[in-house]
């Protein structure tokens, strides 16, 4: 199951498929510099994943939205962090923390702060708990494999590649005594493929048949990737994306900051739902 480490890491890393043969720039400071060139990391990272079994990650996103439909309009912010520690055979995880949203149904829309604790293990199934009652519940294994098929995505690594390299005369190769840095500042129509699959299924999830692309406009793209020198893991992703987009007629306006840094490699063996949650959780409607 190492599709997931791919996709959180190599997956972003392989923009660098068609690097040219220079070195990491070195930023300011910098004293242990080294020679390998962009594609000679990248290969290196590739190797270093098919040995990563485990790890945890922090995730914190921010999203702040603007809906306009007509007259009217909308503004309002999500904000999430995130701990979540991640076993590749069997497939399982353990995700804690917290997602501060608005209220809808409030007049003031007052954010609401809400505790979130769940685990899924393949063998087992998908547990979350509700706060507001202190319990337990088992969602339905077809939610269990919608929520792996988005986290471990099945994406043709060979056609990402393909279609990734075409970007590299974006990105800037540089280094710090301890890591490579890889970053990307764009905007335009010509990223519209970066994000496709992505915004195409959560469009069919909502039921809406339009083609996204159509109406999306992208005003930035910020994607800052490092790599450790020593090891060649991927300790961290700094994602920033500015987007419009028409849904019917309303026009969706976001400003999405998400930072996931990868701490723990192969410090798990597995992941182990306690006994207590899988003999008393309630199963919910299906």
């Amino acid at each position: 199951m190492n599709k997931f480490f791919k996709v959180l890491s190599v997956g972003a890393l392989a923009l660098t498929l068609a690097a040219c043969n220079s070195s990491a720039t070195p930023k300011k400071d910098t004293t242990n510099t080294s020679k390998l060139t962009l594609e000679q990391v990248y290969e290196k990272a590739v190797e270093r994943q098919s040995d990563i079994k485990s790890t945890t990650a922090k995730m914190e996103l921010t999203q702040d939205s603007k809906v306009e439909a007509g007259e009217q309009s909308m503004e309002f912010s999500i904000k999430s962090n995130m701990d979540m520690d991640v076993v590749t055979d069997p497939i399982a995880m353990h995700l804690s923390g917290s997602m501060t949203m608005p209220d809808m149904a409030s007049a003031d829309q007052k954010s609401t702060e809400i505790p979130i604790d769940m685990y899924m293990k393949k063998d087992q199934g998908f547990f979350m708990k509700d706060e507001a009652t202190n319990n337990w519940f088992k969602l339905p294994s077809e939610q269990f494999d919608d929520i792996m098929e988005q986290t471990a995505s099945s994406a043709d690594a060979k056609a990402q590649l393909e279609q990734l390299k075409n970007y590299i005369k974006d990105f800037k190769f540089e280094q710090t005594d301890n890591a490579y840095i890889l970053t990307l500042d764009a905007k335009g129509d010509e990223f519209k493929e970066l994000i496709d699959s992505e915004i195409s299924k959560s469009m069919k999830d909502m039921g809406l048949e339009e083609n996204p692309l159509d109406n999306l406009t992208i005003d930035k793209i910020h994607y800052v990737l490092e790599i450790d020198k020593k090891t060649f893991d991927t300790t961290k992703m700094d994602m920033n994306f500015d987007l419009k987009m028409k849904i019917e007629n309303q026009e969706l306006e976001t400003k999405t900051k998400s930072v996931v840094t990868f701490t723990e490699f192969n410090h798990l063996k597995t992941i182990d739902i306690p006994q207590e949650i899988i003999d008393n959780a309630q199963s919910t409607p299906q």
